[in-house]
């Protein structure tokens, strides 16, 4: 072989190797989330399970983390960097605050909904607010009739919040109500994925996510192995192991809803004629009262006193089906001795 005929295969040989260096290398994900949301979890013995995703008591552990956690977790996230949300706030409420404050309404784990903002925003991963603003004004899409045009009145992270809680708790409900979601997820029962896979969710939760992402997809950015794979990450970053008490309890206390006494923590009982149940007990005078939970007051009702959650009738944060009304404490006759409490609307 000539001098010039070697010197010409040679050539093609570094312009291939060159090309490939480009054209061959892993492809870089086209996603809005981070690296780290697709990497094994170091430090955690957790394994993908597509029936079971999440027990419920830690699905509706509300205590998990609380505003001044959460707040903290945004300040320095696992991604190495702060979050925008440090600092931002929608319709005068902080994120953390309204993180918090629908965890509470709704009994979903505040991780829960961390993970929700990421796996569908990539918000907790973003140091400085993205753009477009739909990407977090509009995060769950809600209100949103098409690629552009939404409802003014639920823009905000703080509203769109309240549109997630109340779906994941919806679908908590239909299923208590009817054992299947909307869609037909629900324990024991199989269905199918829109990826084609069959699934047979063992609790609650899991149909409750299945609900919401019905796909499964690993190692993608849009099925339900993301959400487990995140809120592994996120539940180990502040090293969190689920609900206090073995997880058997689900973390409720006076005015959270319920289905039955046994949720409501221990001396607590369940009035199940309020909307969605309401988590109170029988007082005298006073509620007992902890710095990790909403003031309770004992409120002055026909057949006796009962501890409902304190409220600011500037910026009421009721339940669905409750109003913040002034109501005098039990056994005292100074109408001036009342606080503002949730009680169930008119």
């Amino acid at each position: 072989m000539s001098f010039g005929r070697r010197f010409q295969v040679l050539l093609s040989l570094v312009l291939l190797a060159l090309t490939c260096s480009v054209s061959c290398a892993e492809e870089v994900r086209d996603t809005l989330l981070k690296e780290q949301d697709f990497a094994a979890v170091e430090k955690s013995t957790a394994r993908f399970d597509r029936n079971d995703l999440i027990d419920i008591a830690t699905f509706t552990d509300v205590e998990a983390i609380d505003a001044v956690q959460v707040q903290r977790f945004v300040a320095r996230t696992p991604y190495g960097l702060p979050s925008f949300l440090e600092t931002y706030q929608s319709n005068g409420t902080r994120a953390a605050d309204a993180i918090v404050r629908v965890a509470r309404t709704y009994r979903i784990n505040p991780l829960v909904l961390l993970v929700f903002l990421q796996i569908e925003g990539g918000l907790i991963g973003e140091r400085n607010y993205p753009l477009p603003p739909e990407r977090v004004e509009y995060v769950f899409r809600c209100g949103c009739l098409a690629a552009s045009k939404c409802l003014p009145e639920l823009a905000g992270i703080d509203r769109q919040l309240e549109c997630m809680g109340r779906q994941l708790r919806g679908a908590l409900e239909a299923i208590a109500a009817s054992g299947a979601t909307a869609g037909g997820w629900g324990p024991d029962r199989t269905s199918t994925t829109l990826d084609g896979l069959k699934v047979t969710p063992k609790n609650e939760s899991t149909a409750a996510i299945y609900e919401r992402i019905p796909a499964l997809r690993v190692d993608e950015d849009k099925g339900v192995w993301i959400f487990w794979n995140v809120y592994t990450l996120y539940a180990t970053s502040i090293d969190y192991g689920g609900p206090l008490g073995s997880g058997g309890g689900t973390g409720r206390g006076i005015g959270d809803a319920c289905e039955s006494d046994g949720v409501c923590g221990e001396g607590n009982i369940c009035s199940t004629d309020y909307p969605g149940g309401y988590c109170t007990k029988s007082c005298t005078g006073d509620c007992p009262n902890s710095a990790d939970r909403p003031e309770a007051f004992c409120a002055q009702f026909a057949e006796g006193g009962y501890c409902f959650v304190v409220c600011n009738p500037g910026a009421p944060a009721c339940r669905q089906g409750y109003s913040c009304s002034n109501v005098r404490r039990f056994g005292s006759a100074d109408n001036r001795d009342a606080k503002t409490v949730c009680i169930p609307s008119q």
